[in-house]
């Protein structure tokens, strides 16, 4: 199942998966750079996917009841730069991953920003109770993008999130953010 209506933010939108951006998706997997983190331990799989299995999977990820896609588009322009998930699991709980797939929107807090949105709608629309994701170490940017979200880690390469921890990662970024406006003026 995807979302009904975009959720904006500051820097980036999430809006309902659209299996029309398979383009987009084959482009993104198809690039080594992208895909660095992508696949875990488990490594690469034997070939990329193609256009149709794409469509096909963004179709599939649509109708099915225990996951929740979006796509992440750019404010300013609208063009898709990425996707995220959310895997819904029993007792209140789900997985979480995401990809920005457009190498000139890394690093810019977009990411960021789109996970904080993910998350605030898994606990105030779903309901949820608990966020888990893995994240391979080595990708620091990621690390430190969910960190500032307010997951805290767990085993292994796994980390998690709770609505309160999401709640105090905001308010500690309010403050930071009014902290460096007062010392630039």
């Amino acid at each position: 199942m995807t979302i009904g209506e975009r959720i904006r933010g500051a820097l980036v939108a999430l809006a309902p998966l659209d299996p029309a951006d398979a383009p987009a998706w084959e482009r993104w997997l198809s690039d080594p750079v992208t895909t660095r983190y992508l696949y875990g331990r488990r490594g690469p799989p034997d070939s990329v996917a193609t256009l149709l299995e794409l469509r096909s999977w963004g179709r599939q990820a649509l109708a099915d009841p225990h996951l929740v896609a979006f796509g992440i588009e750019e404010i300013g322009g609208g063009t898709v730069i990425g996707n995220a998930r959310l895997q819904l699991w029993a007792w209140s709980r789900a997985r979480f991953s995401i990809l920005i797939g457009e190498a000139a929107h890394r690093g810019s807090g977009q990411g960021t920003e789109a996970t904080a949105l993910v998350c605030e709608y898994a606990f105030e629309r779903l309901g949820l109770r608990e966020i888990v994701l893995d994240v391979d170490q080595r990708n620091a940017a990621a690390v430190r993008a969910y960190l500032k979200v307010g997951f805290i880690p767990g085993r292994g390469d796994s980390m998690r999130l709770r609505p309160e921890g999401l709640r105090l990662a905001a308010a500690r970024n309010v403050r930071a953010q009014r902290y460096d406006q007062d010392a630039s003026a």
